[in-house]
């Protein structure tokens, strides 16, 4: 082989090289584009995520009539909150505090006293 195969070859290997380069950089940007965009849309759906997690909500008391056949449990069953007790037995009882009630016997015509929660602000 003479001296121009030679530089031939290595000009031939330099431009493969070159577009080698090329290729693999452009693979390169469009996943970095790829990644960041992900990542920006993991974060925002996240974000609202936690906004709806967060949201307030307002601790307001009602006063109900007790219904012929009405329990403490059929009461606490319209208004019971799973996001802020435990169980309905946990409500349960604070509507028995709240009303200083000794045992579980309501009569129908009187009222009792219920908490209850909501994300709307009241003010007086």
């Amino acid at each position: 082989m003479n001296h121009t195969d030679y530089t031939t070859k290595a000009l031939i290997n330099r431009q493969n090289r070159k577009r080698q380069v090329r290729r693999h950089r452009s693979a390169l940007i469009v996943s970095l584009f790829m990644i960041i965009t992900v990542s920006i849309l993991l974060i925002s759906f996240s974000t609202e995520a936690n906004d709806m997690e967060h949201q307030p909500s307002y601790k307001y008391y009602k006063s109900v009539e007790i219904e012929k056949g009405d329990t403490l449990w059929s009461i606490a069953n319209v208004n019971f909150d799973p996001a802020h007790y435990k169980d309905i037995n946990e409500y349960v009882s604070e509507v028995m505090k709240l009303n200083t009630l000794y045992s579980d016997d309501i009569v129908a015509g009187h009222y009792v006293i219920v908490p209850y929660y909501t994300s709307e602000f009241v003010s007086d």
